[in-house]
């Protein structure tokens, strides 16, 4: 899974106030935290977008950043519900709007002679020119020119963007035309830091495993509290980049696409430390004691996405600042690995109990080379209509004086189809599947008496389908095709006058090919519903003349999946 970053930014400006250094608290001030001045007031535009532009791939979890990093400022920073703004799949015009928003508050503190500071996030794609956002573009130009002239003590720009040509100076490009560049003289009216999820010569690089990108991971499970490394319950500018750089580092350095290195370039110059986050003031924490030495993943177990990866090393105890719920913590000491069962309440911390952890089976790791992603079993089921064909096959049973036996709407068979598929990469699947064919009955007069003939028929067929999200993770277009053997059954039946019944039937055999296309509304935990349209060329069934039946045809259908993880 791979999206591309680099930095916004060479060099930062010098001026942040000693004021904006306390940025970003919750909570009222723990009481040796209370900073001699009032901390500024706090605004922050976090953006996600998984779609990309023409030949980008969609990404999954780009959006699902964006949630997480909102929501551990909002739990454990300095921001209102009207200083606060996420947009997940917003539009150019949407962001631009967003911060000229910002723009007018960050003036009128300004003008009341008050400091103020403004936080900004991206995670998505991104061009040498321009971020995307789905088929729009956002000019870097015209985004570097909003964030450095607005009037705020400090702003942090956080950036985990797919193409690590973004933001890098094109050689012979005026300055102005990135965030590469960059001078005092620009940035007279505040203070800059950037933080970039890669260098201008990586890939920045998601998860399936962790469901979100290595490094907005590790920079959020930092800002919890595994990023305090002096104790005091804060969690610095400082610790937040050297717990995400070393973390993305460690996470990356065995994926195909190789090592990931953070970047933050700042030059502020204050009294004290940033703090951006205080995890010390959420009572439901989880403690990971002293003497543990693993690694522990922690899972939500509402949601099932991991919140929090910890690199733990015996000889100091981590907190991390979670909301009170349901959790799954994997521990993996060397080859072995257990979970363990959390409970967070909302009045003090839990601390891991490793010795009440139930073991698992560790899973061999991949080779070099193999799929990073977890590949899936699903089981799919469908109700719908085949609406019927005709032919050469009717045309002979209308000369011999049959009629369809059908009410007046003519309604059309009944499709049932039930089938297992295996997924082979992020956007192609294969499977097999069985499904109904048309089935029919025509019927003729002799006299008093009647002629019957009926059909039924089936396909089980082996097909391979391509599908791409279109409207983030939530909506997935796809189209498949395939072949494989098709069954009909035909029964004959006369009744003449004053004579007993004749019954007949043949079984044919024959080939179906077929092709479809639909969409699929995926739900949380692995369930989605389909709506689908397809058509099967379907010869099957013929008669003593050679005349044959297409018992395939247009059809439609309304299906449910279920996926299925393999255990890692």
């Amino acid at each position: 899974m791979s999206s591309m970053s680099r930095t916004f930014l060479r060099r930062l400006t010098r001026r942040a106030l000693p004021a904006a250094l306390p940025l970003l608290a919750s909570t009222p001030a723990l009481a040796d935290d209370v900073p001699s001045t009032p901390a500024p007031a706090a605004y922050a535009i976090i953006v996600g977008a998984n779609a990309g532009g023409p030949g980008q791939e969609t990404l999954r979890w780009a959006e699902e950043d964006a949630r997480r990093v909102s929501a551990v400022l909002t739990e454990l920073g300095r921001f209102g519900a009207t200083d606060f703004k996420t947009l997940t799949a917003p539009r150019a015009a949407d962001v631009a709007r967003e911060v000229d928003l910002v723009a007018a508050k960050l003036r009128a503190h300004k003008e009341r002679g008050e400091d103020a500071v403004f936080f900004f996030y991206y995670s998505g794609h991104a061009r040498a020119n321009a971020i995307n956002l789905g088929a729009e573009e956002l000019p870097v130009s015209a985004l570097r020119e909003r964030l450095m002239t607005l009037p705020s003590a400090l702003t942090l720009v956080v950036l985990d963007a797919c193409q690590s040509g973004a933001f890098a100076r094109v050689k012979g490009a005026e300055p102005a035309a990135d965030f590469s560049f960059n001078s005092v003289a620009q940035l007279g009216q505040h203070g800059m830091v950037v933080m970039s999820s890669s260098t201008a010569q990586e890939l920045s690089q998601e998860s399936e495993e962790l469901k979100g990108s290595y490094f907005t991971h590790h920079l959020v499970t930092g800002l919890r509290g595994a990023g305090d490394t002096d104790g005091d319950g804060r969690v610095s500018l400082d610790e937040a980049y050297r717990y995400a750089y070393k973390r993305t580092l460690a996470s990356t350095s065995r994926t195909q696409v190789g090592s990931q290195h953070a970047t933050l370039e700042t030059d502020l110059r204050g009294k004290g430390d940033l703090a951006l986050t205080y995890p010390a003031r959420m009572k439901s924490r989880l403690e990971l004691p002293a003497a543990l030495d693993a690694r522990v993943i922690v899972f939500h177990k509402p949601s099932a996405s991991a919140v929090a990866d910890v690199q733990k090393a015996s000889g100091h105890k981590v907190g991390l600042a979670l909301v009170a719920g349901a959790y799954e913590a994997v521990v993996r000491r060397g080859s072995l690995i257990s979970t363990c069962n959390v409970t967070l309440g909302e009045s003090e911390p839990h601390v891991l109990d490793v010795t009440s952890c139930t073991p698992v089976k560790d899973v061999p790791a991949r080779r070099k080379g193999e799929l990073d992603e977890i590949e899936h079993w699903g089981i799919e089921g469908g109700l719908g209509t085949n609406f019927y064909t005709r032919g050469p096959y009717t045309d002979r049973l209308r000369e011999f004086g049959y009629e369809a036996n059908r009410p007046f709407l003519d309604p059309p068979s009944l499709r049932v189809s039930l089938g297992v598929t295996r997924s082979l990469t992020r956007n192609v699947t294969a499977g097999l599947v069985a499904n109904t064919l048309t089935n029919d009955t025509w019927k003729r007069r002799v006299g008093s008496g009647n002629d019957t003939t009926s059909w039924s028929s089936y396909a089980a067929t082996a097909f391979v389908r391509a599908e791409a999200d279109v409207a983030g993770s939530w909506l997935t277009v796809y189209g498949q095709g395939g072949g494989g053997p098709g069954f009909g059954r035909v029964t004959f039946r006369s009744t003449p006058p004053g004579q007993p019944a004749i019954d007949g039937a043949r079984l044919h055999v024959g080939w179906v090919l077929s092709g479809a296309a639909g969409l699929r509304f995926n739900l949380p935990h692995h369930v989605a519903f389909t709506a689908q349209g397809g058509y099967e060329l379907a010869p099957v069934i013929d008669n003593l003349l050679g005349d044959t039946l297409n018992v395939g045809g247009f059809s439609a259908q309304l299906g449910m999946r279920v996926r299925f993880e393999e255990p890692r």
